[in-house]
């Protein structure tokens, strides 16, 4: 041929592909059973595409090879080729048609492949047509093939032969139609696909000729074949080939060697471009030929076998169970730079003089790593002496022994889980001991225990560990082995604990040793013929060897001398986890002391803190629960923090230290004050003592006694203070400064609570809302303070509060300028009301109730104790015990005495702890209980009438003229005090003077029965009716001429007449600036502000001057020194409390109407008794016929309409109507 075509192979392979590979290798014998198939051209090609899943056949069992294949069958070919390559078949195939002749209902199947074919480019149809009842012509089939080619694979075979040149022998190529199918034709030639000289383009194309094109498509064409980069010897049996690629399917590969047999094919598992050659034995210098299939890929030459220096078992005594198979591994020794695979090993067992015991040799090569492993198997119980040794030279040997029986014998296991144990803890396991021949536990077996690190070593390398307490180890200075000897009990099984420090030790079982032939008369004495089990390894070691210790200054580097100053540092302890460490002891010592370093010392020594966390004194060279002068322990809390304190003498000039914190991971206490090396440390920053000195201030908050606190009572005030402070941060005193003598401090306090607070600053109370802020400025003081404390000290309040001061000399002794401290952080201080609860509170239980889970302290609001979302309740009796809700609630229903409780909030988990208290105290009050049964009522009404009286028995009088017959039963209205209560229907008898109502208490069971006397008043009165209407007065509001004011800086600033409304809500700001006086005062009219620049030294008279000076319309205030000569500070507050347009009272009014004439003229005072009170009022109106009065009365809040009108009083006496009769008047006012 005048060239040769292009060869691809295809390596990587789906699963479809890779199963037409080996198809292609190893012929399938009709694997779809096809009865026209076998001994046809075809029937490989067939097979392997029905095994990939590609080819069906006939319902009748045939493939019918020869007949022509029509495009529908194509398509269902190609769609499945295709799918098996990993394309999607379309979404829509059910819905979008593709081809004009091929609707979505005609068969599924072909409907589906037609839309994946057409939408992957591999078949466009004839003018929008399918045609697949069409045959299928050889040119078209190039065209397809060509074109999922390419799709599939990305190989464009056309473009490749173009670039290739190569040249077609094909004589009828100008046969086909059209240009496209000719270069198709061209390019499966190239490819290998097709390597006839007459293609006959036009022809149709039979099942069986397309089955076999597919089949050299989907071998030949998919990748370029993988190119060969080396072939190397590795030992006597052992040749690797190396590839450009990695092989996936080496059984699809052909090795040959010449002279040389190749027994294996592997890829290796390390790297998968390497095919691994198992060989015969090579002859020494001997050059090798490889070839894959018919290609020759390389050469070798032959190596020498590697004879083994040393042979050793790995596992000298294993344990066998009969049937099944053990495995014996002989790790080989060779020489430097030898190989270690391929080194044939040899294992004997000797067989019985009787014959019942078989002897094995059996030969196994060795592995990359130089193991050989070999496996064999009993059918009797029996002991096996076993050899391996080289197969080329027996002097290279090991033996071993396998102890057979029908069950594992000697089995050991862990009771204590985990590998990692904390120093001088325990860890348990069990042996469990079994008979060889029957299988059954043994009682009474005596066993070894010891560790297999401490067999025949020196005494200094024996492990730190102990088995029940014994010191196992077996030396080789020929002292007496010493081992924990186990007795298994009637289960045949037996316990042992394993302890130790810093040390990794293998705990072994063995049998006892009765071997006395070599003079070894210790049964303790392990040998490796001994029937013998190796536990799981344990490691013993502190866990706190992996915690990690952070250790933070908190301030600067330079601190003030004495023990009340110093420096804080902070603890934080992590475990391996990165978790907190809470309960953890820390050692702290200063590094100058342990550095080893004589060039470094320190003076500073450790604070002593008392219980409040003040520090109190430097700690002395006599320990101090544990602690002194340089060292000390601190306890981590839940947090995993702790944190100390260290500090310098006064005159110590220039000294320094730096703490050095650590874990004690050798002592079980933690503190055996020595820092070795491995234990968790870390070294702190470095602090520097000198003399104290101003440098900041801070803002805090103190009780009436002066301590610092931030939790207070709803009936105590906060006192907040601006402090200096010097360079350790504690407070520093004026006069300690150097010349200083005042502080204008400026206070801005935040309202963050539900209520409202008072603010008190220089003798001025302010009150603040929730959610608003206020900010004051106390000048000039030495200790400038504010108090806040709740306007109700019945309810809670909270607060934060920012400052900051300028520090001056005012009295100018010295030079020094004014010093400016702007503190950042806020001081937050809450108010708990009293008679509410706080987080910790202790009190008597007086009453609780199971229904609404509440109990209520003495003088406090009651608390929920359950059913409240995102919180925990735990509860403890009176003896302290956790107990349920419901035993909780027994508690205190079963008490016999006064219950004090504890109340405790932690973050969401609220703890109640009870205690009982003295004999002869009152216990708490079940509400529920005592509700269930309250019969007992507040008020009885008849007509609106009150009735009197006590117990069950009530008394009720109405005017004369009354008709008591005439009263309803839905007239008489009884009020319960509990609600849970039910009145029944009132019934009364024959003439009305009798009622009576029962009331069934909440329980339904417990009754009580009220009798209602009716009566009609004995007085003779006239039969005038009074009815009223009542019009409410109003109150008077402001006073006239009041006008807005407020206070800056002492300077108090009164709204004008020209101000605009009531004089309130003008802003009145105080800014530090560079007028050309003094200070200098603006109005803004659109901003309703007024604004004063001020110089820094300023005075409070400059700022009168300012005000003074301003025009006249813009003249809105006034301004009044408190202390002319006072330096002013800068500061704003709007004016407030002005009233321009008061609110005048307005008189009440009342019509009383009446049925008859009364004595009344225009003028006359009456005393009015309106819900129990006097009011005094004057008859404004008389009606001409004298039974319409109108009376007027000053304001008063009681008469309103709603009120009972019970009494109206005529000069000293009940008013009388025209007959000169008494008038009772029982009247509800109404509108």
């Amino acid at each position: 041929m005048a060239n040769q075509p292009k060869k691809y192979k295809k390596f990587v392979a789906t699963a479809a592909t890779a199963t037409l590979v080996a198809s292609a290798i190893v012929p399938v014998a009709s694997a779809a059973g096809f009865s026209d198939v076998a001994g046809n051209d075809h029937e490989v090609a067939i097979n392997a595409l029905v095994e990939a899943g590609i080819i069906n056949g006939y319902a009748d069992g045939t493939f019918k090879p020869n007949q022509s294949i029509n495009r529908g069958q194509v398509v269902k070919l190609l769609g499945r080729w295709l799918e098996a390559q990993g394309q999607e078949i379309p979404a829509d195939w059910e819905t979008k048609q593709r081809f004009t002749d091929l609707p979505v209902t005609a068969e599924a199947e072909l409907v589906k492949y037609a839309a994946l074919a057409k939408d992957a480019g591999v078949f466009a149809g004839s003018n929008g047509n399918l045609n697949a009842s069409q045959t299928m012509q050889r040119q078209q089939m190039a065209v397809v093939l060509v074109r999922a080619i390419k799709e599939v694979s990305g190989v464009d075979l056309v473009a490749d032969y173009k670039k290739a040149g190569f040249v077609t022998e094909i004589t009828d190529l100008e046969a086909a139609f059209a240009a496209e199918q000719r270069n198709a034709i061209v390019a499966l030639e190239y490819a290998g696909i097709t390597n006839v000289s007459k293609f006959n383009p036009a022809n149709s194309i039979t099942r069986g000729q397309f089955a076999s094109f597919l089949h050299r498509t989907i071998n030949n064409v998919m990748e370029p074949e993988a190119g060969v980069s080396t072939v190397k010897a590795i030992n006597n049996t052992t040749v690797e080939v190396t590839f450009d690629t990695e092989v996936d399917n080496v059984q699809a590969l052909n090795f040959l060697i010449s002279d040389l047999e190749v027994k294996n094919a592997a890829v290796k598992q390390t790297n998968k471009k390497v095919v691994v050659l198992t060989t015969a034995a090579q002859t020494a210098d001997k050059e090798y030929t490889v070839s894959l299939g018919e290609d020759k890929i390389g050469t070798f030459k032959g190596i020498v076998a590697v004879i083994p220096t040393k042979v050793d078992i790995v596992e000298k005594s294993v344990q066998g169970k009969l049937g099944q198979q053990i495995t014996v591994k002989a790790q080989v020794t060779v020489a430097e730079g030898a190989s270690k695979a391929g080194i044939p090993v040899t294992l004997f067992v000797p067989g019985s003089a009787d014959g019942i015991k078989a002897p094995v040799t059996v030969e196994a090569l060795t592995d990359e790593n130089g193991v050989a492993t070999h496996t064999y198997t009993r059918y009797a119980a029996t002991t096996d002496t076993l050899t391996v040794y080289a197969t080329g030279d027996r002097s290279k040997f090991s033996t071993g022994f396998v102890f057979w029986g029908v069950d594992s014998i000697l089995k050991v296991e862990e009771v204590t889980t985990g590998s990692t144990i904390n120093n001088n803890s325990n860890k348990t396991y069990k042996v469990t001991y079994k008979h060889p021949e029957t299988g059954k536990v043994v009682a009474n077996k005596e066993l070894n225990v010891s560790f297999l690190e401490n067999i025949n070593v020196a005494p200094n390398e024996a492990k730190n560990a102990t088995v029940n307490g014994v010191a196992a180890k077996q030396l080789t200075n020929n002292t007496a082995p010493k081992t924990a000897v186990i007795t298994t009990d009637s289960k045949g099984e037996a316990t042992f604990t394993v302890s130790g420090a810093n040390t990794e030790v293998t705990p072994v079982v063995f049998a006892l040793n009765d071997d006395k032939a070599h003079g070894k008369d210790y049964a303790s004495y392990y040998e490796a013929d001994l029937l013998q089990v190796a536990a799981p390894k344990v490691k013993f070691g502190a866990l706190q060897a992996e915690y990690s210790i952070e250790l933070t200054r908190d301030g600067g580097e330079n601190a003030a001398f004495g023990y009340e100053n110093g420096r804080k540092y902070k603890v934080l302890v992590k475990n391996k986890d990165g978790k907190v460490a809470k309960n953890e002891v820390v050692n702290v010592a200063f590094n100058e002391n342990l550095d080893r370093v004589i060039s470094t010392n320190t003076k500073a020594k450790f604070v002593k803190l008392n219980a409040d966390g003040k520090q109190v004194a430097f700690y002395g060279s006599t320990a101090d629960n544990g602690n002194t002068e340089d060292k000390i322990t601190v306890k981590t809390n839940d947090k995993g923090e702790a944190s100390f304190v260290i500090g310098s003498p006064a005159g110590n000039v220039d000294d320094y230290a730096t703490p050095v914190a650590w874990i004690d991971i050798n002592n079980s206490s933690a503190k055996d004050g020595q820092l070795d090396e491995g234990e968790p440390t870390t070294i702190g920053q470095i602090s520097y003592f000198e003399q104290a000195k101003l440098t900041g201030g801070k803002l805090v908050s103190v009780d009436a006694n002066g301590d610092d606190q931030d939790k207070f009572k709803g009936d105590e005030a906060a006192t907040f203070q601006f402090q200096l402070t010097n360079q350790s941060g504690k407070k520093i005193a004026i006069g300690d400064t150097n010349g200083y003598d005042t502080i204008s401090a400026t206070y801005t306090v935040s309202n963050t609570g539900d209520n409202v607070v008072e603010v008190t600053a220089d003798g001025v109370t302010k009150e603040v809302a929730p959610n608003r802020d206020y900010t004051v400025t106390v000048a000039n003081s030495a200790t400038p303070a504010i108090k806040v404390k709740p306007t109700n000290p019945e309810k809670s309040a909270a607060v934060k509060v920012t400052a900051n001061a300028i520090v001056k000399d005012l009295n100018g002794t010295t030079e020094l300028k004014p010093f400016t401290i702007n503190t950042t952080s806020e001081t937050k201080v809450s108010f708990t009301g009293t008679k509410e609860v706080g987080n910790l509170e202790k009190g008597i239980i007086e009453s609780f109730n199971t229904d609404k889970k509440t109990f209520t302290i003495t003088g406090k609001d009651p608390v929920k104790y359950a059913d409240v979302d995102g919180k925990t309740f735990i509860y403890r009796d009176t003896d302290n015990r956790p107990v349920s809700l419901a035993n909780f609630e027994k508690a205190l229903k079963d008490a016999s005495t006064a219950v004090e409780i504890t109340y405790e909030v932690k973050d969401n988990e609220i703890t109640f702890y009870l205690k009982s208290l003295a004999a002869g105290t009152t216990p708490p009050t079940n509400t529920v209980e005592a509700g269930a049964v309250d019969t007992s009522v507040s008020s009885i009404k008849v007509k609106n009438v009150a009735a009197t009286g006590s117990g069950t028995t009530y008394n009720v009088v109405f005017p004369v003229g009354t008709d008591l017959a005439a009263i309803k039963a839905e007239d008489v209205v009884i009020t319960t005090n509990n609600s849970g209560a039910k009145a029944s229907a009132a019934t009364k008898n024959a003439d009305g003077t009798i009622w009576t109502v029962e009331v069934t208490a909440k329980d339904g069971k417990t009754k009580a029965t009220y009798t209602i006397n009716a009566s009609v008043s004995a007085t003779v009165l006239n039969t005038a009716k009074v009815t009223t209407a009542a019009v409410q007065g109003k109150p008077a509001v402001g006073t006239v001429g009041d006008l807005g004011k407020a206070t800056v800086s002492g300077v108090t600033f009164t709204a004008t007449a020209a101000a605009p409304g009531n004089g309130d809500g003008i802003e009145v700001e105080l800014v530090v600036g560079t007028p050309t006086a003094e200070a200098e005062a603006a109005y803004n009219s659109t901003d309703n502000k007024v604004t004063v620049t001020i110089k820094a030294t300023a005075t409070q008279a400059d700022v009168v001057n300012a005000i003074d000076a301003l025009p006249t319309a813009d003249k809105v205030v006034t301004a009044t020194a408190a202390a002319g000569g006072t330096t002013v500070i800068a500061g704003s507050e709007s004016t407030t409390g002005g009233y321009v347009a008061p609110i005048t009272a307005v008189d009440g009014t009342l019509t009383l109407t009446f049925s008859e004439a009364v004595t009344l003229a225009t003028g006359n005072a009456l005393n009015l008794t309106v819900d129990g009170a006097t009011i005094a009022g004057s008859v404004a109106s008389v009606s001409t016929d004298k039974k319409v009065i109108t009376v007027t009365h000053a304001y008063h809040a009681s008469v309103v309409v709603g009120k009972a009108l019970t009494a109206i009083e005529f000069g000293g006496a009940s008013l009388k109507d025209a007959g000169g009769n008494a008038v009772t008047i029982s009247n509800v006012l109404s509108n």
